[in-house]
């Protein structure tokens, strides 16, 4: 009974729910990956022909007619022919390595050689089609059987395809660029091919039939986590389109065109997405004025005239070169607003360092206060004080140190200061004043006794 368990959750469960996960991941590349990956093709050819190779075990399993045997040959084809050179070519486009015409055509060419070879030495060996072992029997090593070389060439197309490339772009991405999802791929892909190994050598097919779901489940973790990465570039585009527009108009014209394509991209074609998210870039664009210092009733008025006109669009030109000529004419709204206001963020940004210079500061912590967000605090006030944030709660919190030493222990002076480590406190100090605040404190005790005899007198 626990031998038909087994067998049933790996050659019938197994495949079923890794087809089923696979075409999740299919209908997700199909909606959201076809207009902007260039590997779309080759990773909904392996999808596709996986899936049937799949859901066709059970199949094959539990009818015992001459069509399960037509069926097993039909599979092994679609699996050696199209499934592992498929994946191959995915993974080395995505890898970076460039396409050829000979890549290609050598990959498939020899995943139907392999299937040839695979289907010729299994029909000879189990006697189908009315062939017969002596046919191929001479290929055969000493104590072997045509089926036991079916397999080794089963084994080697695994080495082919998936162990030594797969192997060789991991051991390549592991010293570059650490692309996740990438490595993903190419761990999972690398893990079915052994998998698929083992099952064969050991005549346990059922194997790499379960193995196909831990597969698949990493797949799904990919599609899942790009996902949140579509959420996360969204985010960063509005960003970087905030930062422009700050910028200044010379650097909004020969950047936002690009911009605008990411946007579109992001958008998968759906109009209403690509709509919603204009609405919000404009909103935020204006948001942004109105905090630099622009009239925020006139602003407001003026982005409500322009939802509505995106409202009545069907046209996305249409909507960018709206986008496009409101992310100028306010970036150069925003150059023309007077300089008092950064100005009076210097100034807020030092009574509040001045104030609490004793305690753990932070940028965050300092823009908190100041109602700004970090990336605008730092570049006004780097603009205005001519120096960042650190450098100057630095130079202060220094020079409040200098006083304090005349009285205080090192250790002492560096926690009234703000510093958490005396060690710490020590080293910028030195790098600040050029010396160690122990030399300095004797530089003082000098100073203090040469004029002791002035003072006597």
């Amino acid at each position: 009974m626990s031998a038909i368990s087994k067998q049933v959750i790996e050659e019938f469960l197994a495949p079923i729910l890794a087809a089923q996960i696979f075409l999740f991941v299919f209908i997700y590349f199909t909606l959201v990956k076809r207009r902007i990956a260039s590997e779309y093709g080759l990773y909904a050819c392996f999808l596709l022909s996986f899936i049937l190779f799949l859901v066709t075990r059970p199949l094959q399993l539990w009818s015992m007619s001459m069509d399960s045997v037509n069926l097993v040959y039909i599979r092994m084809f679609m699996f050696f022919a199209v499934v592992l050179p498929s994946i191959l070519l995915a993974v080395l486009s995505h890898s970076g390595i460039p396409k050829s015409r000979s890549l290609y055509f050598g990959s498939f060419v020899g995943g139907v050689t392999f299937a040839g070879v695979y289907m010729l030495l299994i029909a000879a060996g189990s006697r189908h089609f009315g062939m017969e072992p002596s046919v191929f029997g001479w290929l055969a090593p000493e104590g072997w059987d045509l089926t036991d070389l079916a397999h080794a060439a089963q084994i080697t197309a695994a080495f082919v395809y998936l162990i030594i490339p797969c192997g060789l772009l991991l051991y390549r991405e592991l010293n570059s660029e650490h692309r996740t999802s990438l490595l993903i791929f190419l761990v999972s892909a690398l893990l079915f091919g052994c998998i698929m190994t083992i099952g064969t050598l050991f005549r346990q097919h059922g194997l790499y039939y379960a193995g196909s779901v831990v597969f698949a489940a990493s797949w799904a973790w990919v599609v899942y986590k790009d996902i949140n990465d579509l959420k996360g570039r969204v985010t960063l585009l509005n960003e970087e389109l905030q930062y422009l527009v700050q910028s200044g108009p010379n650097s909004v014209v020969p950047e936002i065109e690009h911009l605008l394509a990411d946007l579109e991209e992001l958008s998968i074609g759906n109009m209403s997405v690509y709509k919603m998210r204009i609405r919000t870039i404009l909103g935020m664009l204006t948001d942004v004025t109105i905090q630099a210092g622009g009239d925020s009733e006139q602003l407001a008025a003026r982005n409500e005239s322009l939802v509505s006109e995106i409202e009545s669009l069907s046209d996305p030109d249409q909507m960018s070169q709206i986008l496009r000529s409101e992310a100028v004419e306010l970036s150069e709204m925003i150059a023309e607003i007077p300089d008092k206001r950064t100005n009076a963020i210097v100034v807020k940004a030092k009574r509040q360092i001045e104030a609490n210079y004793t305690q753990d500061l932070s940028v965050d912590s300092i823009a908190e206060a100041l109602n700004l967000s970090r990336a605008h605090f730092m570049r006004e006030f780097k603009k205005g004080a001519g120096q960042t944030v650190n450098q100057f709660l630095t130079h202060f919190r220094i020079e409040q140190a200098k006083r304090m030493l005349a009285e205080k222990t090192v250790t002492e002076t560096a926690f009234d200061v703000g510093f958490n480590d005396s060690n710490y406190f020590s080293t910028v100090f030195k790098k600040t004043t050029g010396v160690s605040p122990g030399e300095f404190q004797k530089s003082l005790e000098t100073a203090s006794s040469e004029d002791e005899p002035v003072s006597s007198r």
